[in-house]
C-alpha cells in the first residue's frame, strides 16, 4: 500500500494520510481520519486494533457469484476490517480463510 506524501497538522502534530481512512500520527500511531480512534500502535501491525468480520465470499455482492468449490477445496471467505470507533470500512479482501491477510502491510517509520 503506497503512502500518500500528503501531510497536513492537527493540533500541532504532524500527520501523514496515509489513505481517506487512515492517517499516520508522527509518534508512529495509526488513527482513524473519521473519528481520531487508535489502530495501531506498532509500524508491524498498523490495524492490530481494527475490527475483523469474514462472512462467505459470495457475500461481497453480485460480482462474486460463482461457487469457490468449482476451483478450490479451500474456504474462501469476505474479510473486512472495521475502525471500532465509527465502523467505517478500512479493507476489504476475498482469501483463503486459512491464509493471514493477503494485504498485510507494515509501516518503517523513520526519525
Amino acid at each position: 500500500m503506497p503512502v500518500s506524501a500528503r501531510a497536513r497538522h492537527d493540533e500541532g502534530a504532524i500527520m501523514t494520510v496515509l489513505d481517506d481512512n487512515l492517517t499516520l500520527a508522527d509518534d508512529g500511531t495509526v488513527i482513524c481520519t473519521h473519528c481520531k480512534t487508535r489502530l495501531g500502535e506498532t509500524s508491524q501491525d498498523p490495524l492490530a486494533k481494527a475490527v475483523k468480520r469474514e462472512r462467505p465470499s459470495r457475500d461481497a455482492g453480485p460480482g462474486v457469484h460463482a461457487d469457490p468449490k468449482t476451483f478450490t477445496a479451500r474456504e474462501i471467505v469476505l474479510r473486512q476490517f472495521f475502525c471500532p470507533g465509527c465502523s467505517t470500512v478500512l479493507a476489504t479482501e476475498i482469501v483463503p480463510q486459512d491464509e493471514p491477510s493477503f494485504r498485510h502491510w507494515s509501516l518503517d517509520v523513520k526519525a
